[in-house]
C-alpha cells in the first residue's frame, strides 16, 4: 500500500535535484547545444512566458499536473536488451506525473489538449531512470532551431488557449520536413481519459547489454485500459481528467506497459520528427503500476525534474539534438521556479480527497 509522501526540506531537495541538473547543463554546454549564443535557455524561458507561462513557481511547460506513485516490474526481455540494474529488480518504486502539455497552470481540461506522462524509476542500488513522454506520435521539431521557432509560433491566445493558426501554418509551410509529423498529429485520436491514453518518448535512446551490444530504441508507455474516444467526454468540471484519474485509483491500480521500439537500419535515430518503420520490433521491457494520486501541492513530485537525460548505466542518450536542449531548459526552468513563491495548483488536495465531478454529471 502506498503511503503519503512527506515534504522534504529545501536542503534535502537540493541534494536530490541539483547534482543531475548541473550534470545535464554541463552536458548541453559541452555539446555546444546553444552555440551560437543567439539561442539560449533564457530565450526559451522568454518564449514560454510569451506563450502564457505564469511563473508563480510553476513549470514553464506541462504546468498543470498531478503526481502518482506505485511500482515498476521489469520483464526478462528488458534484461536481454540492457545491463541496467533497473531491469534486474522487481517491484521497484516509481513516481509519475500526469500533465497537460501547455504552459498554462490553470487551463481547464479538454479533449483538444496534448497530455504528458513523466516517470522516475529507482533501484535499491541507486539506478535512476527518468522519462518524459507525450501522447502525440511524433515531435513537431527536429532540432534546436525548429524548437525555438515552434515555441514562438505556439504562443497561446489568452481567450481561446489556442495558438494563432496563421503562425502555426507558417511554421509548418517553412519546414516541409515536418509534413509527416503534422499529418500524424492531425490523425491522432485522443482518448477519453488520462487512464486509457498511451505516451511516447519521441526521442531515441541507446540500450547496452551485458556483452556491450548497443540497440537504439524509442519508448512508449502503453495503457492497459481499453481505448475510448474523447468525443463527448468533455466535462463542465475544469479538472475532470485528473478527478477521473483519482476516482479510478481509489477503486483499483492502473497499469501501463513500457514498450521499446527497436530501430532497424534506415530508422532516423537522431530525428524525432520522422517516423520509424511500422514493422519495427516492439519489446515490452516491464510494467508500471500506479496505486495512489496526490496533488502537486502535497507531493515530492512537485519539485522533481523529469529530465530524460538522467539515466542509469545500460541506458544512454542518442545523438538526438533535442535531448540536450531539454536537459538545459529543464535546468533553467527548475532554477527559475524554485526562486518564486509557489501559487496553489488548480488540482487541489481537496480534488484528491473528494474527486467528485460537477453536479450536472457531464464527463462521467
Amino acid at each position: 500500500m502506498a503511503h503519503s509522501p512527506r515534504k522534504g526540506s529545501p536542503a534535502r531537495w537540493a541534494a536530490v535535484v541539483l547534482p543531475p541538473l548541473c550534470l545535464g547543463g554541463l552536458m548541453a554546454w559541452t555539446a555546444g547545444v546553444f552555440r551560437p549564443p543567439s539561442i539560449s535557455p533564457s530565450h526559451f524561458m522568454q518564449r514560454f512566458h510569451n506563450a502564457g507561462a505564469l511563473g508563480d513557481g510553476f513549470r514553464r511547460a506541462h504546468a498543470k499536473g498531478m503526481c502518482v506513485t506505485g511500482w515498476f516490474d521489469p520483464s526478462p526481455k528488458g534484461q536481454a536488451l540492457s545491463r541496467s540494474g533497473i531491469f534486474k529488480g522487481e517491484h521497484l518504486p516509481v513516481m509519475g506525473r500526469f500533465s497537460l502539455a501547455p504552459p498554462l497552470p490553470y487551463l481547464p481540461d479538454n479533449p483538444a489538449v496534448a497530455r504528458s506522462l513523466a516517470l522516475q524509476i529507482l533501484s535499491p542500488k541507486g539506478d535512476d531512470w527518468r522519462m518524459a513522454l507525450v501522447d502525440v506520435p511524433l515531435q513537431s521539431m527536429r532540432d534546436i532551431a525548429d524548437a525555438y521557432a515552434f515555441f514562438g509560433a505556439a504562443k497561446l491566445d489568452p481567450a481561446t488557449h489556442k495558438p494563432d493558426p496563421v503562425a502555426v501554418q507558417t511554421y509548418a509551410v517553412q519546414r516541409p520536413w515536418l509534413k509527416t509529423a503534422f499529418e500524424q498529429a492531425k490523425a491522432h485520436k485522443q482518448t477519453s481519459d488520462l487512464t486509457n491514453d498511451s505516451y511516447n518518448s519521441l526521442d531515441s535512446f541507446i540500450l547496452t547489454d551485458s556483452t556491450g551490444k548497443k540497440t537504439a530504441v524509442r519508448w512508449s508507455v502503453v495503457a492497459k485500459e481499453p481505448f475510448a474516444p474523447a468525443e463527448g467526454s468533455g466535462a463542465n468540471d475544469g479538472n475532470y481528467l485528473f478527478k477521473r484519474l483519482v476516482q479510478t485509483l481509489d477503486q483499483r491500480p492502473l497499469s501501463w506497459d513500457i514498450v521499446a521500439t527497436i530501430a532497424r537500419d534506415g530508422d532516423p535515430v537522431n530525428d524525432p520528427s520522422q517516423p520509424w518503420d511500422a514493422a519495427d520490433q516492439k519489446v515490452t521491457v516491464g510494467t508500471v503500476t500506479f496505486t495512489k494520486a496526490y496533488s502537486e501541492d502535497e507531493s515530492p513530485c512537485g519539485p522533481m525534474v523529469f529530465d530524460p537525460t538522467i539515466l542509469p548505466d545500460g541506458i544512454s542518450v542518442s545523438d538526438d539534438p533535442l535531448l540536450a536542449l531539454r536537459s538545459s531548459v529543464y535546468m533553467r526552468s527548475y532554477a527559475t521556479r524554485s526562486a518564486e513563491h509557489k501559487a496553489p495548483s488548480m488540482v487541489t488536495p481537496g480534488d484528491v480527497t473528494n474527486p467528485t465531478l460537477t453536479p450536472d454529471g457531464k464527463g462521467q
